[in-house]
């Protein structure tokens, strides 16, 4: 009996200090989460785990907002024409959509002198309507700028774009590249030039994934943590990795989706291609593999002659949120002035 009693007691002891333990952790993460400062100045191994827990238990996705996105069935989604919220834990940000699904003006539509594609890092997640770069490059070039980025699109949808556009006047494309689109380039490429499109039902699976892992219940962030550490969570939707891929091969991926993906006449255009990352740790070697792949025979002359801008260059981490790995808004001004300062320099 007293065997028993003993048991019970040291039970009770151990549930109530995981308990206590549990709830101790649970705290830590709400609060490092919802006082960023405090994980600015956090070791480096600690703000990378905050940014991991918020980027996959905290933080939802603009192009799975029911409100502020819709889908479509040549792109999978474009933004929702109208106005929309987009907000995180560390922004508020208001979103004015035209009738393309664009975040831009219906009167940028008209005749653009600049496109700009790419996804969310030229679309200005996070950030206001005319402190995106695209809007910075207009303000300080003088010219007629259509921002027509959409979040998470690849080289390949971002191109397909194009083809709802009016480029009559288009002088300038701009093409911000991402890391992750190296996935999208490679399955057109390895789809004989046509991306596969992700059916409706499908992507509102999707959208209501993404819905419901934006409520809070308590132990939330311990509990998806362990269960994601231990593999027992399912994946995410979306939740790719590109492994791998060397430098001349991405560049070759962008140059085929660049010159396939659009029935755009690019010759009389002058190209502009930068990357946008928040990884200073390792530096990207996308940039310089593409300004040395486009010389290559072969190339008709608009891509032997496109420029690239080396963002790493103006960008400092303090230019980034930190928890999300998105441009503040003093990002976007250095890249937009940086892209203007080209622009002027080439006379058209």
């Amino acid at each position: 009996m007293r065997n028993t009693k003993a048991i019970v007691r040291v039970s009770l002891l151990i549930g109530v200090n995981l308990i206590v333990a549990f709830a101790l952790v649970e705290g830590v993460l709400l609060l490092f989460l919802h006082v960023p400062a405090i994980t600015a100045v956090s070791p480096g191994p600690v703000r990378r785990l905050m940014q991991q827990v918020y980027r996959h238990f905290a933080r939802g996705l603009i192009q799975f907002d029911s409100n502020c996105a819709r889908y479509d069935p040549e792109v999978t989604y474009t933004l929702r024409p109208g106005s929309c919220t987009f907000a995180s834990l560390e922004f508020t940000s208001e979103l004015a959509v035209n009738r393309l699904g664009l975040r831009d003006a219906d009167e940028a539509l008209d005749q653009p002198e600049v496109i700009v594609v790419g996804d969310s890092h030229a679309m200005g997640w996070g950030v206001g309507q005319d402190e995106t770069f695209p809007r910075v490059l207009a303000a300080r070039a003088g010219l007629r700028v259509l921002n027509a980025a959409v979040s998470s699109y690849g080289t390949v949808r971002a191109m397909k774009v194009l083809d709802r556009t009016d480029t009559s006047r288009l002088g300038w494309l701009i093409v911000q590249y991402s890391d992750n689109d190296v996935i999208e380039n490679r399955s057109f490429r390895d789809h004989d030039n046509r991306l596969p499109i992700t059916p409706q039902a499908e992507y509102e699976t999707v959208v209501g994934y993404y819905r419901s892992q934006r409520s809070y219940y308590a132990g939330k962030y311990v509990f998806r943590l362990v269960m994601k550490l231990t593999r027992l969570e399912t994946p995410e939707p979306v939740d790719q990795a590109a492994g791998p891929v060397p430098p001349t091969e991405e560049a070759g991926l962008f140059l085929n989706a660049l010159l396939h993906a659009s029935r755009t006449k690019l010759d009389r255009l002058r190209l502009l291609v930068l990357e946008v990352s928040q990884d200073f740790g390792h530096p990207r070697v996308f940039i310089p593999a593409l300004a040395g792949e486009s010389r290559r025979p072969g190339y008709p002359p608009v891509v032997r002659e496109l420029r690239t801008v080396d963002t790493t260059t103006l960008l400092s981490s303090d230019d980034f949120y930190v928890l999300d790995d998105h441009m503040r808004a003093s990002g976007h001004r250095k890249i937009g002035e940086a892209l203007a300062a080209i622009v002027r320099a080439s006379g058209r």
